[in-house]
């Protein structure tokens, strides 16, 4: 190739480079505006939910030096009610901008950018350029992820935690493969970065989100009967051994405050009751409390988590068909295409909904079999959607919780877009690694 040629093959690059970083900035715009106009509007309604209640005691409290702790309705003390990721940002953010409620819309609209950021990024490694565009775009406009970034809720943080997570691992999967990228060049990455990255983002996704401690055991069981199986391990230990070492002070602080080093929280007892004891229906309706404080009302928080697990497994025992028939309510409320709540049946809220629930699944389905020669990146991709989907067959089911794995349905609908667009190159490994 001749210098003048090269030279122009350069400027090409750089133009196209830019036109990237410019459209992608222009999408994570999009997402900050949708954000903020949504949830200055309704700025009142913040807290209106009776976890960010919770959050925002929580807060309050470690604002007042009076560390990570609350009452709950028995005027029982709690210290390990809630994972401290999402109470300690809230907390800063509460004590930088004088409690104001602006402050922490704004930082979650933000956050909305950056999941439109990392939507780009595990789109473009799975798939290319197109796909990363199409699930970005999903991301900034869902009406799902807008709403949730105007609530003191820990979906918000959630999302781009899992994107990092799963990224990182796409990423130590690519390590393994080594593929070329479209230049010839070599993909092959240090075998051990990514799986720290994987492990680190992860454990912060936990500190947020107890239920993905779940995660890391689902990938590796895959893992194991993975090709290349003994890279996969080692990999996947790595990132393991990193996510406990980032846990453990955690379990530490636990232990030497409770007496007991609880792995998540103290509330793992009552949310399974919610889902599978006699007053369950399959959405979350937490009134049995009330009803039982005669019973609970001396127990202290480790014996009240006890006796809600052991109430539990009993429930479970006894009536396990009942339990099993609330499986197909649960989950048509986790992916019900509108609104669950009485709040959310205006038809402004059911269509929004519905025009974006058509995409995310028709497209999914369509990238899940586009992707199917893309085995180890469709496994990271859908595991986290089967795992949410697993746990609350048992637990409550709502539209809330899918919130944090949609991003990996927008990529799954992102891959079908870019098969449609370029051809079926889009699905080989080789091809596209890296890009």
């Amino acid at each position: 190739m001749s210098v003048t040629s090269k030279a122009t093959t350069g400027k090409a690059g750089a133009t196209g480079k830019h036109r990237v970083l410019v459209a992608l900035a222009a999408v994570m715009v999009l997402a900050v505006g949708l954000r903020l106009a949504v949830g200055l509007v309704r700025l009142d309604q913040l807290y209106w939910l009776g976890d960010s209640k919770v959050y925002r005691q929580l807060a309050d409290n470690l604002v007042d030096g009076r560390g990570l702790v609350m009452t709950d309705f028995a005027g029982r003390l709690r210290q390990a009610e809630r994972m401290p990721g999402y109470p300690l940002a809230l907390a800063a953010l509460r004590w930088a901008f004088a409690q104001s409620d602006a402050a922490v819309v704004i930082a979650q609209s933000l956050l909305g950018a950056v999941s439109v950021a990392l939507a780009y990024l595990l789109g473009r490694e799975v798939a290319g350029r197109t796909a990363g565009f199409v699930a970005a775009a999903l991301v900034a406009m869902s009406p799902w992820q807008v709403y949730f970034a105007t609530v003191a809720l820990t979906e918000c943080w959630s999302t781009p935690l899992l994107l990092a997570t799963i990224l990182c691992a796409v990423r130590a999967v690519d390590a393994t493969l080594g593929g070329p990228d479209e230049s010839g060049r070599s993909t092959r990455r240090p075998g051990w970065a990514w799986p720290v990255g994987a492990g680190l983002c992860c454990a912060a996704l936990v500190y947020a989100h107890p239920e993905f401690l779940a995660l890391p055991p689902l990938v590796g069981l895959v893992a194991v009967v993975a090709r290349g199986r003994k890279q996969h391990l080692a990999r996947w230990a790595l990132a393991v051994a990193v996510l406990l070492l980032a846990l453990a002070p955690w379990w530490i602080r636990n232990r030497v405050v409770l007496g007991s080093a609880v792995l998540a929280t103290t509330r793992g007892g009552v949310t399974l009751y919610d889902g599978v004891g006699p007053q369950a229906t399959g959405r979350s309706d937490m009134r049995f409390e009330q009803l039982l404080a005669d019973q609970t009302r001396t127990l202290d928080e480790l014996a009240y988590d006890a006796y809600y697990r052991r109430k539990s497994l009993r429930q479970i025992r006894a009536e396990p068909w009942r339990i099993v028939g609330l499986v197909p309510r649960k989950l048509s409320r986790l992916w019900s295409p509108t609104p669950n709540l009485a709040e959310g049946q205006r038809p402004l809220y059911r269509w929004a909904s519905r025009l974006a629930y058509i995409p995310m699944v028709a497209g999914a389905m369509l990238g899940l079999v586009v992707l199917l020669r893309q085995p180890k990146r469709l496994v990271l991709l859908v595991a986290p959607v089967v795992m949410v989907t697993l746990v609350h067959a048992v637990l409550v089911g709502s539209i809330r919780y899918r919130v944090p794995i949609e991003p990996m349905l927008f990529v799954m609908a992102g891959a079908a877009i870019a098969w449609v667009h370029r051809g079926p190159e889009v699905a080989d490994d080789t091809r596209w690694a890296g890009r």
